[in-house]
């Protein structure tokens, strides 16, 4: 697993208005309205604040979607190769609730009149989550079943660190709510994962 400078979301990174970010807990659909008072952002205008670091909230949009697809092709792989029940029902609830989290972020981004655009970030995303299913692929047995929850234990913990640094790429309003709604449930998610891998070790 690559340090956090190129790590995912579980995804969860996921949950809240991304409310798949963890899967072991009710979607959470509730994301105030704050729009009256926080003006739309739009892929040309970043966030304000030194804090943005060159980053618009297409950007932060985009690594959240990112991080939660690479879950859900990740966790697709659990769902039709492990082998250990536990292991399968948590695959399981990974595609669903990161898929639903997916969705969330389309509409959420739909009514901020955000496109996510990409970065070094969400690239670099994107080539981890490749490597990270290709490893996993060539696993069967028992060995897949280990690997898939190592990785998802690595995944959550990076994903929290991850939406924290989201945080501070953005002013807006409902991204930052998103965000803090999501840190909990992917906590949630993390604890589950160590409670399967204790089990199947």
């Amino acid at each position: 697993m690559q340090n956090i400078s190129t790590t995912r979301l579980i995804g969860a990174l996921a949950i809240g208005a991304f409310g798949i970010l963890a899967a072991c807990s009710p979607r959470n659909d509730t994301t105030a309205d704050t729009l009256a008072t926080t003006p739309p952002a739009t892929a040309t205008t970043p966030a304000t604040g030194d804090v943005a670091g060159g980053w618009t909230d297409a950007n932060v949009v985009d690594v959240l979607t990112v991080a939660n697809q690479g879950e859900v092709d990740y966790s697709q792989l659990g769902v039709d190769k492990a082998t250990n029940a536990s292991v399968k029902e948590f695959a399981q609830m990974m595609v669903k609730d990161h898929g639903a989290m997916l969705t969330s972020v389309k509409d959420l981004s739909a009514r901020l009149n955000v496109t996510p655009a990409s970065n070094d970030k969400a690239n670099d995303l994107k080539e981890e989550n490749t490597k990270d299913i290709n490893d996993l692929n060539a696993k069967t047995g028992k060995d897949f079943d280990k690997e898939f929850m190592d990785e998802q234990i690595d995944m959550h913990q990076e994903t929290l660190d991850l939406l924290t640094d989201l945080d501070g790429r953005t002013t807006n309003a409902d991204l930052k709510t998103a965000i803090a709604e999501a840190k909990p449930k992917v906590q949630a998610h993390l604890d589950q994962a160590k409670a399967i891998k204790d089990k199947i070790d």
